[in-house]
């Protein structure tokens, strides 16, 4: 005959139970907002998001410690879309232009494709540690790049610190240029406005521009056609 369970182990059992509860109630809430900032734009209320899933606000603050506590769950899950679809840059392959061009054109069509998404993580910067946000993303990238171009550059003895600037640069370029096409509010900014692929295009050649001067200060003329070997530090 067994035994009946002690009371501390149902208590610990029903407690693992309401956190796995909790959590999957939060990745609820969290996808709707997602979903009704995608259609609505980054400035949607609680309440909003509260509706959309067909509870009270103060039933959705149970899930979450407070406003801020949502606003980082989200832009989590933002940064992690975008995180994901930069498979290029974690992962680089081919030749020069094809890396950069294929690294660049997943930003920017992820950004064409979620104008509301991107405007919100852009207004919920935080902190550059906190890899939930969009300063973290940003130095996450930075950082990436820093180690993708240092392997290269290593084995020409070019100054370390070159790698760090250009990873900067480049990421300062693509940022600044891809993002003036939406607005704060997620809509298509005023003004004249190329085409996806022509914007990746001049971002493609400026970039391949900042990589050629550093070589050929380093006497090296590369085809940026040629394939190239994997990254010899940093690619996943």
């Amino acid at each position: 005959m067994s035994s009946a369970p002690e009371p501390g182990s149902r208590l610990t059992g029903q407690a693992a139970r309401w956190a796995g509860q909790r959590e999957r109630r939060r990745a609820e809430f969290v996808s709707a907002a997602l979903r009704i900032i995608a259609e609505q734009g980054p400035a949607v209320s609680v309440e909003d998001i509260a509706a959309r899933v067909g509870v009270a606000r103060t039933r959705l603050y149970r899930h979450f410690t407070d406003r801020a506590d949502l606003e980082r769950a989200i832009t989590g899950a933002v940064a992690q879309l975008v995180v994901n679809e930069l498979d290029a840059l974690w992962r680089p392959r081919g030749s020069a232009r094809q890396m950069i061009s294929s690294a660049i054109g997943a930003y920017v069509g992820w950004l064409e494709a979620n104008p509301n998404l991107h405007a919100y993580l852009i207004g919920h910067r935080g902190h550059p540690d906190d890899p939930r946000s969009y300063s973290g993303v940003r130095r996450a990238v930075a950082d990436h790049l820093t180690t993708v171009f240092g392997g290269y550059l290593d084995l020409l003895d070019v100054e370390p610190g070159v790698a760090v600037d250009l990873a900067h640069a480049v990421v300062g370029m693509v940022e600044s240029v891809a993002g003036r096409r939406i607005g704060a509010d997620g809509t298509r900014a005023d003004g004249p406005s190329a085409e996806v692929a022509e914007v990746v295009a001049r971002l493609t050649e400026w970039t391949w521009v900042l990589v050629d001067s550093i070589l050929r200060s380093a006497g090296l003329n590369l085809d940026p056609d040629t394939p190239l070997p994997r990254p010899p530090v940093g690619s996943a």
